[in-house]
């Protein structure tokens, strides 16, 4: 189900008018142009996990942030732009606190980040009371899209529905009519597991089963596949990301399943930061995201040579994300002329924000304050010697529902 985005708001054209500074990296002199009376340097607090089990996803947004910032000189809409981290260890309590430290004690303009839809949600009630813009990098949880949507939070990621939506229609055309399925026993399992049923039963689809594995960690992934191969499903879909995914793949490889009951999967189980170690478990998985390594247009090969010359590292969604998010305040920047004082003012221009990425065209929707993005098939194939997700098809643009009627 392809959605059209609704029309921007009035000052649509302003932002337009600078969507190529990225792809030709000469933006410092527009930037410095957009001149604010405001001496202060713009500050953003960056609130992510850097230690336990997805610390490599904190780090990769991190790093894809303070890529795009350093490309156009760490500077916009005449401010310098300051980064201040903090460390949310996945806990609610412990992100809430350090939220209230981004916000009453350095007194940052925006906060960016968040991994774990849980601290999402758990800090959704304090940026609505607060006012305070905070612009999310990949946490999914679908809630934020609808029942607990507030102006305050947008997202430059994703909603759990949008991956795996399509996906389940493309996967009862093309590869068995008959799954069953796998999550961690958290919100954005269940979401992943949700949006897939809804529209592979909508086509006759048949569950046979599902499982919901322990979080945040699994244990011992051996019974789970073992209930798998004494069911010996046609297909089975699952959503795993991190340390969990490996586990979970390579089980898989090593119970004899990757050969006989094809992997389908959120993107996330054999994304790039995980390939490498999840191995030949991992071949002819399909997969849905919003982006891959291997997407052929100009500003994602710019993108994924530029990173892996900085880090030495392959890029991965989450560093996608993190640069999408620079890009972002960036322009919102712009869009205001440095003034951060009038967070209204800085929400209409948010839903005007749309430009070329890595991932393909991004547009921020402004009914699920989320992006509208292509969502493209992927298959585990070895290239150059190495594992990585090739596109097979491009679903097309898909947009967040705002409600709970398609999953």
């Amino acid at each position: 189900m392809t959605k059209e985005k609704p029309a921007g708001f009035n000052r649509r054209e302003l932002l337009q008018a600078t969507a190529t500074v990225a792809a030709g990296y000469t933006a410092v002199p527009l930037l410095a142009a957009c001149s604010s009376s405001d001496a202060r340097p713009a500050k953003i607090g960056v609130l992510l996990p850097y230690s336990g089990i997805y610390a490599v996803l904190g780090e990769s947004i991190t790093e894809g942030i303070r890529m795009y910032l350093d490309e156009i000189g760490n500077q916009s809409g005449g401010r310098r732009i300051e980064i201040i981290t903090e460390d949310s260890q996945m806990m609610p309590d412990v992100a809430q606190q350090k939220a209230r430290k981004l916000v009453e004690q350095d007194e940052v303009d925006f906060v960016a980040g968040i991994v774990s839809t849980g601290v999402l949600y758990g800090l959704r009630d304090y940026f609505d009371s607060a006012k305070k813009l905070l612009i999310c990098a990949n946490a999914g949880g679908n809630k934020i899209s609808r029942e607990l949507r507030t102006p305050y939070i947008w997202r430059t990621s994703f909603s759990n529905w949008q991956p795996n939506w399509p996906l389940g229609d493309w996967a009862y055309k093309n590869v068995a009519q008959k799954v069953f399925m796998s999550a961690p026993d958290y919100g954005a399992g269940h979401n992943m597991v949700d949006a897939f049923a809804n529209s592979f039963q909508a086509l006759g689809g048949q569950i046979l089963g599902m499982q919901f594995t322990p979080f945040p960690t699994m244990g011992d992934p051996a019974p789970f596949i073992t209930e798998i191969q004494g069911l010996d499903p046609p297909m089975v879909f699952c959503f795993y990301s991190g340390a969990s995914a490996v586990a979970f793949v390579q089980s898989y490889g090593e119970f004899g399943l990757t050969d006989n009951i094809p992997l389908v999967c959120a993107g996330f189980t054999v994304e790039e930061d995980v390939l490498p170690a999840q191995g030949t478990a991992a071949l002819g998985a399909l997969s849905s995201l919003h982006w891959s390594l291997l997407i052929d247009n100009p500003i994602n090969k710019r993108f994924t040579s530029a990173y892996k010359n900085r880090t030495g590292k392959d890029a991965n969604v989450f560093a996608v994300q993190g640069y999408d998010t620079g890009r972002v305040i960036a322009e919102l920047l712009i869009a205001v002329q440095g003034d951060t004082s009038d967070v209204s003012r800085m929400i209409d221009y948010l839903a005007g924000i749309s430009f070329d990425s890595p991932r393909g065209p991004f547009n921020l929707d402004s009914q699920s304050q989320n992006p509208s993005q292509h969502i493209y098939v992927r298959r585990v194939d070895e290239v150059d010697g190495a594992l990585h997700n090739v596109v097979i098809e491009d679903l097309g643009a898909f947009t967040d529902p705002g409600d709970n009627s398609l999953g």
